[in-house]
């Protein structure tokens, strides 16, 4: 082969390559536990390092915290200098209390429009609490452009109560309806920490027992390729006995996803968060 041949073959290989670039999405879902004091030797300052380095090695394009407050925020974004997020604390619609925050990486994806609203009777209106919710509530949205294929999507995420049964159930179907009226027949993914196992009725309303064309996927169940526990609440002790799975990310118009895993690392006995992070890698 004469040389020009060599380079000319080299130069189409390379020319192949950029065409071939991964157009999936790999997402995450993630209980960081929020910035407590009282957590002693669990507490944010003492494991900040290590939950910002899982978060950062999963290379999502893509994911939805619970619990972050504002400085975890800004801890991040100032760790992971390519990612934005949206979203605003639940207490005031501002900066109080904890967020659901949604985090993209800014070279992949643009994003085009972005909001808020609360899990309760009035879902726009900052700090009310739904139904009988021991806290505040919230659902942070946005819709984006992905730079690669010029497809859009919509990301919601959200953290359920953990103590009001009739708030769980009647979220699942206010953010059944808001993700009709928001997203229509466009690609969406839910993550959040639902504090409801699978076989809960906040979970089958979701999934099942709706109306068929609301009904949100488990992505878990879109791939044989699973890998990881059976659980994502630790407690942050990992010689405990572990909780349930609790922590999901569901799809609505995604049909494919190469793998689903739930990220069972720690160094020591404790986990850096009190939940374990679910990542599933999509195609849309």
């Amino acid at each position: 082969m004469k040389k020009i041949s060599i380079i000319a073959f080299l130069l189409l290989l390379l020319s192949f390559g950029s065409y071939a670039q991964d157009t999936s999405l790999t997402v995450m879902s993630y209980n960081i536990r929020f910035n407590n004091p009282d957590d002693g030797i669990n507490a944010w300052p003492l494991r900040q390092q290590k939950t910002i380095g899982l978060i950062a090695k999963q290379q999502a394009v893509v994911f939805g915290l619970q619990e972050a407050l504002i400085g975890q925020i800004r801890d991040i974004q100032a760790a992971m200098p390519d990612y934005k997020w949206v979203g605003v604390g639940r207490e005031d619609g501002k900066e109080e209390g904890e967020f659901s925050p949604v985090f993209y990486n800014s070279s992949r994806l643009k994003e085009i429009r972005s909001g808020t609203f609360w899990l309760s009777e009035r879902p726009t209106v900052p700090g009310l609490k739904g139904w009988d919710a021991a806290c505040t509530r919230v659902v942070t949205w946005a819709q984006f452009s992905d730079n690669r294929t010029g497809r859009e999507f919509y990301y919601f995420n959200t953290h359920f109560d953990h103590m009001g049964a009739i708030a769980r159930r009647n979220s699942s179907f206010l953010i059944m309806q808001a993700i009709d009226s928001i997203a229509g027949s466009m690609p969406v993914i839910l993550s959040g920490d639902f504090n409801s196992a699978p076989s809960s009725m906040s979970v089958q309303i979701l999934t099942q027992r709706s109306k068929p064309k609301l009904l949100l996927s488990d992505t878990r169940s879109l791939t044989p390729n699973r890998s990881g526990p059976l659980y994502t609440f630790t407690g942050f002790d990992s010689e405990a006995a572990p909780g349930e799975m609790i922590d999901f990310i569901f799809v609505k118009n995604i049909n494919k996803a190469a793998w689903h895993k739930v990220i069972d690392e720690h160094e020591g006995r404790y986990y850096p968060s009190d939940h374990l992070p679910v990542v599933v890698n999509l195609s849309y």
